[in-house]
């Protein structure tokens, strides 16, 4: 019996050949050397580089650009998170099984955003009460805002006062809003930095800020809100706050707020007894 030869079809005679042909080439090639910076390897962030005192006053002295602040990243949280330390709860008796740390707005919720405020008819309505302890930190501010009380005119000149433990990177930071009340009313730079402490460009400009909006939008609804900021100090050598308690309730009692926001600054840690800000990866 003759054995005929098979043929091998003539497509997979193509596709034979051409793999033989690539691997003939890929071993013709020598191997690049490895790049410095491989994108095998995990991508980590590195600090600014510094220039740090100019880069530190550009952020004390400007707003953040829009959209800046738009991802915060989960370390930045769990340091928000660690400003209310077990120091802050018994000194300022908040009841840690009733706060709430909001992930998404960074902020803690108290006893389920109900206010401790008790509602008296105020004295005066244009002036705030403002109280500083015997290292004259600010301790609290207090004021009952009223819809025809509030600043009909821009109140954001320059702020040339600066609030005790004032370092390069943080905002003069106001407990009772400028948007709030005249505070040309404070004649002094003593009563003035009765009202300021050291805060950070995402606690001022940010976290206060949002909460604030929400307490003159009740404001111009019912007219009658009593207004409250404690800072919070975890230490007595510290000069700058740790956390702001903020608490709000309308006359009427339609409107109610109770919140803690952290003081601190994404891709910064702050020293809170000399006010120092020091880049860290995140």
């Amino acid at each position: 019996m003759e054995v005929q030869e098979v043929q091998t079809p003539t497509d997979v005679a193509k596709v034979t050949q051409r793999l033989q042909t690539l691997k003939e080439e890929k071993q013709s090639v020598s191997k690049p050397k490895a790049l410095e910076n491989s994108f095998e390897a995990p991508l980590k962030l590195k600090a600014p580089q510094k220039n740090q005192q100019h880069d530190l006053e550009k952020m004390s002295a400007n707003q953040p650009e829009e959209g800046e602040y738009a991802h915060i990243s989960q370390e930045v949280s769990n340091r928000a998170r660690s400003t209310v330390t077990d120091n802050i709860q018994k000194q300022y008796n908040l009841d840690g099984d009733k706060l709430f740390f909001d992930n998404q707005s960074n902020i803690f919720i108290c006893n389920e955003n109900k206010t401790r405020l008790a509602f008296t008819q105020p004295k005066t309505k244009n002036m705030p009460a403002l109280r500083v302890d015997n290292k004259q930190r600010p301790i609290k501010a207090s004021m009952w805002l009223v819809k025809n009380n509030l600043p009909r005119l821009s109140n954001k000149g320059p702020i040339t006062t600066d609030p005790l433990g004032f370092a390069p990177g943080l905002t003069r930071g106001h407990l009772i809003a400028r948007s709030m009340f005249n505070d040309k009313i404070l004649k002094t730079k003593a009563n003035k930095r009765t009202n300021l402490t050291p805060q950070t460009r995402w606690s001022n400009a940010v976290l206060q800020a949002e909460i604030e909006k929400e307490v003159l939008k009740a404001v111009r609804k019912y007219d009658n809100v009593r207004y409250q900021v404690e800072p919070m100090y975890h230490a007595d050598n510290e000069v700058i706050p740790r956390c702001y308690h903020i608490q709000a309730r309308s006359q009427n009692g339609k409107f109610k707020l109770n919140v803690v926001i952290p003081n601190i600054e994404p891709g910064y840690r702050l020293n809170y007894v000399t006010g120092k800000m020091t880049p860290v990866e995140e």
